[in-house]
């Protein structure tokens, strides 16, 4: 039987713990950092401005741009104009295609820029006013309208009638008359004016075909009144 002996180590005695919190190891810091109410101080927004600014000058622009083009669109034309403020029975007389084809009916003898598109009358479409024919016996001036029809046709012949005193034509042809060409002997191309308006032979005549009115005037230094109504027997 083995007696044991008191201990070898009397020395060391075990060392008491330290007594714990009722909490728990670590809880007490972290426990009251959950604990408390969290509170977020949130940094403010600058907001950038510049595009709000660039959309609007944008979307002025945009109005000013619309309203300059509308008002192109809608103002009315120099022409409109020009035809609002005239006589109402007086025509354009810039150049159109009725005048561009009584142009075309013209006698020759003109030179180039001696005869231009004029107003005229209600009754006419075109109206050209000639200065000096250059042919042989030619006018001093001349005057031609296209006019719409046959009615048309006598009356701006009846006009000129009344404006000037009448007198027989050379030849002692009859005067207002019919005439006829020489190539169609036997059909009336028109009728025939010889008279003294402002103390200047004057010979009138209309193109029934055609349907055109011309008037030609002589002047104190010529051509006298049977050259004058030579040139016309040949350009007719």
């Amino acid at each position: 039987m083995t007696i044991r002996g008191p201990c070898r180590y009397p020395h060391r005695r075990l060392r008491k713990s330290p007594p714990r919190s009722p909490s728990g190891p670590g809880e007490d810091d972290w426990s009251r950092r959950f604990a408390d109410a969290l509170t977020i101080n949130p940094r403010p927004i600058r907001r950038n401005r510049k595009p709000i600014v660039f959309f609007g000058v944008v979307a002025l622009a945009a109005v000013v741009v619309i309203a300059a083009l509308a008002f192109w669109l809608l103002r009315p034309s120099p022409a409109t104009q020009d035809a609002g403020s005239g006589p109402a029975t007086s025509a354009n007389p810039s150049p159109s295609k009725d005048a561009d084809r009584l142009l075309s009916l013209l006698p020759p003898g003109y030179p180039p820029g001696s005869c231009k598109a004029t107003a005229t009358s209600k009754d006419a479409l075109a109206q050209i006013n000639c200065d000096k024919n250059s042919d042989q016996g030619g006018p001093l001036s001349a005057t031609y309208r296209l006019v719409r029809d046959k009615a048309a046709l006598d009356a701006e012949l009846n006009a000129i009638v009344a404006g000037s005193t009448r007198v027989n034509c050379p030849g002692n042809i009859q005067s207002p008359g019919p005439w006829r060409r020489n190539a169609a002997p036997d059909t009336v191309s028109g009728v025939l004016y010889c008279g003294v308006g402002d103390n200047r032979p004057t010979i009138a005549w209309t193109d029934e075909a055609k349907l055109v009115v011309s008037e030609v005037q002589s002047g104190d230094q010529g051509p006298t009144f049977d050259e004058l109504y030579a040139w016309w027997s040949f350009h007719s």
